[in-house]
Formats: structure tokens, sequence, C-alpha cells
């Protein structure tokens, strides 16, 4: 053991300038000499009252510093003693590669840090990680799923939020199911709007349409279970199940939505998702008759049904068939939904209608990611509903948003008619077009013309990105509702010349 001592900091002296304290300069230079080993272990320190007339600072200040490095780890007490330098220094512990040094430093007894190998993940860890293309959102020109958030009736929203943002009651916790007075109203509407059979009782509200697809997948399927998807399909809930260790099995769309014929007649898969009233993103609509008969073939095989009616509202030409759960089987249909695109994206409210014995798993489910959704937010929503502000908005909304396609579809037809196909039904806040086959001979992808035209400012989706394996066509999705009317024929021009500059690259 060494009983080596110093007689004081002769060579220190504290910087009164500066803002930072004498205690923090003290223990900032104590540990810097433990560090470059000018200071070894076991070495002792002077008393506090010699440091402090050495220094010419209070003994507290010497005795705060000390009791700092002390908590740290720099230093150690002996009764009667007083303070020695620690041999465990826990910088020593933190390193994880070699320090280059220009000389070796007199402190032989200081442990080497050691070269360490990352850490493993998870199998799920990995995967994410193997993810490096995170979407940027643009919120303009042609962002898929961004309502008019010019049009949003702010004026009577804000009062509303400003009033349940100042109330008490409201801070603290609530039912983890979520808001009540939200759930009473929501399922009123559901029922009355989309011919849903449910009560308050069977609705969780969730922190978007996004974990409201988590919890329904954490809660139907064990890792390994197949799930049949529309192909093309929502990309969103192909990450749950890749994430949840499920296998998304796609199921080719028509102009009616899924393909009916395409359902395997012994199926081994557990859940089917659908957009059976706008199917994502290539807008069929799933007629009521063949509703009846996906119900019938789910009923046969046991099979769950999820079904995402993200944009209901938007039909322009007649009302939305009802939901499927509303039509029968309703114990055996997940229904989803969503605020982002009647309200507002950063909303972040969605909600999830289950059978009532499913009711506690979900909240149980919901309360391992997030715990209780923002409670300002549900009361706001649910007192904006109440006031009819919900309905009108939808109706003025549901006007625009036709015309809105209309001009887009005009653009379309003027400046990429020789080289794209539109695909849209009278429903929604987008349109697909897809590539005439001379495009493809090019040798030229969607993703490259995605990329080229957030380059020109303008944003939209590569529809190959929606497929699931090898994709039946390039093309763009394009969400048209946060765009002006006017200004779609100048936003597709610009996407026709970059498709021209990539023709002639190419």
């Amino acid at each position: 053991m060494r009983k080596q001592e110093f007689d004081g900091l002769r060579d220190f002296s504290f910087d009164r300038r500066l803002k930072r304290s004498l205690q923090d300069q003290l223990s900032k230079e104590i540990k810097q000499r433990i560090l470059t080993a000018r200071l070894l272990p076991e070495t002792r320190l002077p008393s506090s009252r010699h440091l402090a007339q050495s220094l010419s600072v209070s003994r507290n200040t010497v005795n705060a510093a000390l009791e700092q490095l002390k908590a740290e780890g720099y230093l150690k007490t002996r009764p009667g003693a007083g303070h020695y330098v620690s041999d465990e220094i826990p910088d020593n512990f933190l390193l994880t590669a070699p320090a280059k040094q220009a000389h070796t430093t007199p402190n032989e007894s200081l442990k080497k840090p050691t070269q360490r190998t990352p850490l493993p993940l998870s199998s799920m860890g990995r995967t994410l990680s193997q993810n490096k293309n995170t979407r940027q959102y643009g919120n303009s020109s042609f962002e898929t799923g961004v309502p008019d958030l010019r049009a949003f009736p702010i004026q009577k929203w804000a009062p509303i939020y400003q009033r349940n943002n100042q109330r008490t009651s409201l801070m603290g916790y609530d039912q983890l199911q979520g808001y009540a007075p939200l759930r009473e109203i929501l399922a009123d509407y559901l029922r009355s709007s989309r011919g849903l059979r449910c009560t308050a009782k069977q609705i969780i509200i969730t922190a978007g349409a996004q974990q409201a697809a988590t919890i329904a997948v954490q809660i139907l399927l064990d890792k390994g279970d197949q799930a049949y998807v529309e192909n093309p399909g929502y990309i969103g809930l192909r990450k749950v199940l890749h994430a949840h260790g499920a296998h998304p099995v796609g199921i080719p769309v028509g102009e009616q939505g899924i393909d009916l014929s395409a359902l395997p007649p012994q199926p081994s898969g557990k859940l089917l998702c659908l957009t059976p009233t706008h199917q994502y993103p290539m807008g069929g609509i799933i007629p009521l008759a063949k509703r009846l008969a996906i119900l019938q073939w789910a009923a046969d095989h046991g099979v769950w049904l999820l079904e995402d009616d993200y944009d209901s509202e938007y039909h322009f030409d007649h009302k939305p068939i009802p939901a499927m759960q509303g039509l029968g089987l309703a114990e055996q249909v997940i229904y989803l939904g969503s605020f982002s695109k009647v309200l507002y994206p950063a909303l972040r409210l969605g909600y999830l209608v289950v059978p009532e014995h499913l009711v506690d798993a979900c909240v149980t489910a919901k309360t391992c990611m997030t715990g209780q959704t923002a409670l300002v937010e549900q009361a706001t929503t649910a007192e904006f509903i109440e006031a009819g502000h919900f309905v009108r908005h939808i109706r003025k909304m549901r006007v625009l948003y036709q015309e809105k396609q209309r001009a887009i579809l005009a653009a379309c037809k003027k400046h990429l008619d020789d080289v794209a196909t539109p695909h849209y039904t009278g429903a929604g806040m987008h349109i697909v077009v897809t590539f005439h086959a001379e495009l493809n001979r090019h040798g030229f992808q969607d993703v490259e013309v995605v990329d080229a035209m957030i380059r020109q400012g303008i944003y939209g989706s590569a529809l190959s990105a929606y497929y699931l394996g090898q994709p039946q066509h390039q093309g763009l999705v394009l969400g048209f509702a946060n765009t002006h009317a006017k200004a779609m024929h100048k936003k597709i021009k610009i996407i026709r010349e970059v498709i021209d500059s990539l023709i002639v690259k190419n």
C-alpha cells in the first residue's frame, strides 16, 4: 500500500473570472490530476484545513469539493486518516478503447481499459437497425395522409383546447382505456355514420392508428404466425407485423379491393387485414356482396379481421358502404380508425373497436407501450364533436377534396397522359398513377422519380414501396388534400419534367 502524500496544489490557482464556482474548479483540478496520474492510487491528500490555508479559500469550499469527488468514486476516506485517491477510478471502467498516449505514464497501477465488442441486440433490434430509410415528411405538395391544414377550423378548435388546457381535472391520470366522454361520443358517431355495432365499453383510444394496429397484432398473433395483407397495401401495417415477428402474406387487389379468389381455401393464417372502404393505396372499394363473402370466409375458417377504415368520411359520389364490423361477425372483427386525416396528424389520436372480451387485453397492451393517451387532446376532441364542429368540418372538406381531386386528375391528363395512367375512385385524399410500360424500359424506377421530385420540393411516395415482394407496377402515390387546387398543374408539370430528365439520363 502506498503512503504517498503531497503538500498541496502549489501550482494551482483559482480563476475567479470564471462563472464556475470555486468548488467546481477545485474538484475538476483534483480529478484531472488523478486521471493523468499526477495523483496515484492510495495517495493521501492533505487535510481540508491545510488545503484551505494553502489555496486561500474557505474550508467549506474544500470539504464540498472533496465530498463530491468521494461521491463520484475518485476519492475514499479512512476513519481518522483523511482522504485518499481511490484505487478503482470510475473512468477506467467506462473507457471502451485504449487511450492514445505519447508516452508511458508513471501510474503503472492504473487499470488499462480493454477493447469491448458491441453488446448484442434482440432479433427485433437487429431487424429494426437494418432500416436505414426513415421516412421524411414534407407536409406539402403531394405528401400522402396529410389533410388540408389551412382549412382546419382553428378558430373553433383553439378556444376549446385553451379552456381544457386550464382544467386541473385534466392534469392528472385518467382511464387508460380512454377519456370516457370521448368514447361515448365516438360510439354514437360510429353507430350513426358507419353502422358499427358497438358501445363505449368496446372503444380503446390510442396514440394514433399505428399504435392501434400494434395492439391488435400483439393480442391476436404469436411470433411466426401468418397474416394476410393487401398487396399493394399499407406499409405501416407490414412494419408492425415484421416487428412482432409475424409473417405477412400478400393477397392481390383489383378495382374492387382484395381479390376474393386469391384467399386460400384452407388458410393457415390467423388474421386478414383490409381497407375495404377505400383500399390503400390503389383506391378500390369492396362492394357489399363481396364484403359478406369475406365475412363468411373468415367465419368458416376462424380467421380474425382487422378493418382499417382510415378515410371513410371522404366519399364524393355516394355514401360509403357500412363498415364490415356492422354487417355481422362483430365478435371476429377489430375495427381501427384515426382522427389524423379528418382533423390533423399531430393530434395523434386513434382508436380501436374490439369485442368486449378483448378490451382488457388491449388496454393492458396499451399500458405496456404508452399508458394514458394525452388527456387534454381527448377532451378537446370530444367537445369539438359534441358542439357539431366535427361534422360541419367533414362536410366542408368533402366538397373541397372533391374539387382538388378533379384538379389533380385534370393536371395528370394534361401533363402525364402519355406516360402514366391515374387510378382513382370518387373517394379519399390521394390518387395513384402507374407508369406506362414504355417508361419502365428506360431503366429507371419510381423511387428515382420520388428522390428527384423531393429535390424539386415536391413530395409523394413510390408505388413500388407498397408491394410485398416484386412490385407489379411502378408509379406514384400522390396525396392532394394539402395542395391548393390552383397549384396542381404547376406541381404535376414539375413531375413531368423530372420524368423527362430521367428518361434522357437513362
